[in-house]
């Protein structure tokens, strides 16, 4: 049987395929956005407060991340921009209609601020409790990739036949794969130095930061 060599374009898959695009882009931005800050930076809040927690989510952590947001932000309205407007040329050289999909990226940024200096005097960590937080950064960063493997599959079958738009496509979203990767894996290890100072400077605090954050509550 011949292999088909024809190329062109199926609108509604088009549209599916940007639409499920757009789903794993809520999906991801979920992890970095909403994640990120409720389940590491508000799971260290009663459990590190010091100036090297401040130093570190200010001027480590949440530049990191915002980063990965901003460059998401880029990739998937460019991806999706690219896939309206071929399918625009295509509709057009076919003499058929095709109706871009509209989305718009979210600006979320990490909020740093809610790491104190002091929580009622007490200044150190809880060591093992932080240690605990730290350690659901690869969790985050998988859920973070899971959804770009599904951003992944949806272009794959994106409408578009012949030629190498899905292959540029399922690329672009790899890159942001790869950039999380080494984020976590800088941030991780910047997390262990900066626990291991505070410990140094403060010793482990057993639990007294939690403590005094509720009874500042």
């Amino acid at each position: 049987m011949a292999t088909s060599s024809i190329t062109g374009f199926d609108p509604e898959i088009v549209s599916q395929s940007i639409g499920k695009v757009i789903s794993a882009y809520e999906e991801l931005i979920g992890v970095l956005g909403d994640k990120m800050q409720s389940d590491f930076v508000g799971g260290m809040q009663d459990k590190w407060a010091c100036t090297q927690a401040q130093k570190f989510f200010t001027n480590s952590f949440k530049p990191a991340i915002d980063s990965i947001i901003t460059s998401s932000n880029s990739t998937f309205e460019s991806v999706v921009a690219s896939m309206n407007s071929a399918g625009q040329a295509w509709a057009a050289r076919t003499e058929s209609s095709y109706s871009p999909v509209s989305f718009t990226p979210t600006a979320k940024t990490i909020d740093a601020g809610v790491i104190l200096e002091n929580i009622g005097g007490v200044r150190g960590i809880d060591k093992a409790n932080a240690e605990n937080v730290a350690n659901k950064l690869p969790g985050l960063a998988s859920d973070a990739e899971s959804a770009l493997s599904n951003a992944q599959s949806a272009v794959q079958n994106s409408g578009f036949i012949g030629g190498s738009q899905q292959a540029n496509l399922v690329e672009s979203l790899g890159q942001i794969k790869t950039k999380i990767d080494e984020v976590v894996t800088n941030v991780t290890t910047e997390t262990k130095t900066a626990i291991q100072s505070t410990i140094e400077a403060y010793g482990d605090t057993e639990g007294k930061i939690s403590e005094a954050f509720t009874l500042q509550g």
